[in-house]
C-alpha cells in the first residue's frame, strides 16, 4: 500500500475513534450505571460546560504542535540515517510512524470532552469539541502529505 493510501486509512481510523468512544461510553454507562446517575449528571452539567469549551483551544493547539512536531520528527529521522538509508522509502516510512504518533494528538482534549459528558457535560460542546478533533487529525494528515510529495518533488528534481 502506498504512503497515500496508508495515510487516508489512518485518518478514517484515528478521526472515527471519538465518535466510537462517544457512542461505546454512552452504552455502557445506560447498561451498567445506576439510574440515579442521571441525577448526578444533571447536577453536574451546568459546572462541567465551560471547561468542555476551553478544550477546544486545547484541540487547536494540539494540531499546531502536531503538524510542527512531525515535520521535525521526519528531519531528524532522516539526519540520522546513514546516507544510503536516505532515500525516498525511508522518509515515507518515517512520515507515516510519525503520523500514527502525531494524529492522536488533537483526539487527546475530545476523549476527555467525550469523559465529561459521561460526567454531565452537555453535548453540544463534546460534539464541536469532537468535529474540531475530527479536522484537526485531517489537518495534521495533509500536511504529512503535503511535506511528503515535496520532498519527492525535490528528490525527482536534477540536481546541477
Amino acid at each position: 500500500m502506498t504512503l497515500r493510501g496508508q495515510t487516508w486509512l489512518v485518518l478514517a481510523l484515528v478521526a472515527l475513534s471519538t465518535p466510537m468512544a462517544l457512542v461505546a461510553e454512552t452504552y455502557l454507562r445506560r447498561l451498567m450505571f445506576p439510574p440515579e446517575f442521571e441525577e448526578v449528571r444533571m447536577y453536574l452539567r451546568p459546572s462541567l460546560e465551560l471547561p468542555v469549551w476551553s478544550l477546544l483551544s486545547l484541540v487547536v493547539l494540539t494540531t499546531w504542535f502536531g503538524i510542527r512536531a512531525q515535520e521535525r520528527r521526519v528531519e531528524r529521522k532522516m539526519a540520522a540515517r546513514p546516507p544510503e538509508q536516505q532515500t525516498q522509502h525511508y522518509r515515507d516510512k518515517d512520515t507515516f510512524d510519525s503520523l500514527v504518533l502525531f494524529t492522536s494528538l488533537p483526539q487527546v482534549p475530545a476523549i476527555l470532552a467525550t469523559f465529561c459528558f459521561m460526567c454531565g457535560a452537555p453535548l453540544v460542546p463534546v460534539l464541536v469539541n469532537m468535529a474540531a478533533a475530527t479536522v484537526g487529525v485531517l489537518a495534521v494528515g495533509m500536511a504529512s502529505l503535503r511535506r511528503a510529495r515535496r520532498s519527492t518533488t525535490r528528490s525527482a528534481a536534477p540536481t546541477p
